[in-house]
């Protein structure tokens, strides 16, 4: 599985739990049937949680937050997500926000039930922000585990203030370091590195294929460059020190990729196709109705790269063996954003 084994900071049984809670975050986001909703798939949450989940206790581990309400929170941040269908626009196709500057959706239902629904519906949350109802649900939850009212409320603080939290070191909260840390591993896991350019090739890949019948491979290119330098600005929004440190890592290994798929495109476009960079992105492309990262991961270690490195130590020109050699360390280093390293 790929993602931090994090299992050493934690008592047996908040190591069962965990388990339990995660087993139970996955099933709820299969009781919808819905395969795209917008900018999201089926499977892309329970990928995000477990990558935000690991991201969040290393930034935590080098910050010196609490791990162990970080690991509740972070495990059960999105638990309400799918509830969030099309977002609402107004007649001239502008986006409608509420109160507080975030989107409007639709709402969703399941279509079938487990815990979560239930409670979802028992506490009339209709309607409530994903991180408020979220929040919710969690307290709920881990209130028919036994935890202390204490730590239920910080995880449920920290949950409700992971889409903005409180900057301010003097804010009502007490947990300011755990919810700027989960804002941090959020936003970083969907906007910067390598797990956000797989999530930009599905969305492109998702919204061309429905507008013209089909993705072409040089057209997503073409956006890739404009793309990360709009990313700029979530840099910004990071405080803690080690939050900031992955973001520009990550943001700096974006322009890095960037700029061997230009290169690859212009100079070796067949030899990248077939055993570099382009090669990999184009499998990506080809599995866009129901993507799931974690499969994909498995299927580059377990076929492509072997089955491309036989090719190369069988006897072939320097030139492919860069190209096969850089593809192999995107692999890498995507593996390694995925288990949350820095």
């Amino acid at each position: 599985m790929w993602m931090a084994s994090v299992e050493q900071d934690l008592s047996s049984d908040d190591a069962a739990i965990l388990r339990e809670l995660s087993r139970l975050v996955g099933n709820t986001f299969l009781l919808w049937d819905e395969i795209w909703v917008g900018f999201s798939w089926r499977h892309y949450y329970f990928n995000h949680t477990q990558r935000v989940r690991a991201l969040s206790l290393e930034i935590g581990r080098r910050e010196g937050a609490d791990l162990r309400k970080l690991e509740y929170a972070a495990t059960l941040h999105d638990i309400t997500k799918r509830y969030d269908g099309r977002i609402l626009t107004d007649s001239q196709g502008r986006r409608i926000l509420d109160e507080n500057g975030f989107w409007r959706n639709e709402l969703l239902m399941p279509k079938r039930e487990n815990l979560v629904t239930k409670l979802y519906r028992e506490f009339s949350q209709f309607g409530s922000l994903h991180n408020m109802s979220g929040a919710f649900i969690a307290r709920k939850i881990l209130e028919s585990y036994g935890f202390p009212s204490d730590f239920c409320a910080s995880v449920g603080s920290i949950i409700e203030s992971h889409l903005k939290p409180d900057n301010d070191d003097e804010g009502s909260s007490s947990d300011v370091l755990e919810s700027r840390i989960l804002y941090e591993a959020d936003t970083i896991d969907a906007n910067l590195g390598l797990t956000a350019f797989y999530r930009n090739i599905q969305i492109r890949t998702h919204y061309a294929t429905a507008a013209n019948g089909r993705a072409d491979l040089p057209q997503y290119i073409s956006h890739i460059e404009p793309w990360i330098e709009s990313k700029t600005s979530f840099i910004d929004r990071i405080v803690t020190e080690t939050g900031t440190d992955t973001a520009r890592q990550r943001h700096e290994r974006m322009k890095k990729l960037s700029s061997q798929i230009r290169d690859e495109l212009q100079n070796s476009y067949r030899k990248s196709l077939d055993h570099g960079i382009l090669g990999i992105i184009k499998a990506f492309m080809d599995r866009n109705l129901d993507p799931n990262l974690a499969d994909e991961m498995d299927f580059l270690f377990a076929r492509w790269i072997p089955e491309r490195e036989k090719r190369i130590n069988d006897g072939t020109d320097p030139e492919s063996r860069l190209i096969f050699n850089r593809a192999r360390d995107f692999c890498y280093l995507l593996s390694r954003e995925i288990e949350g390293k820095i």
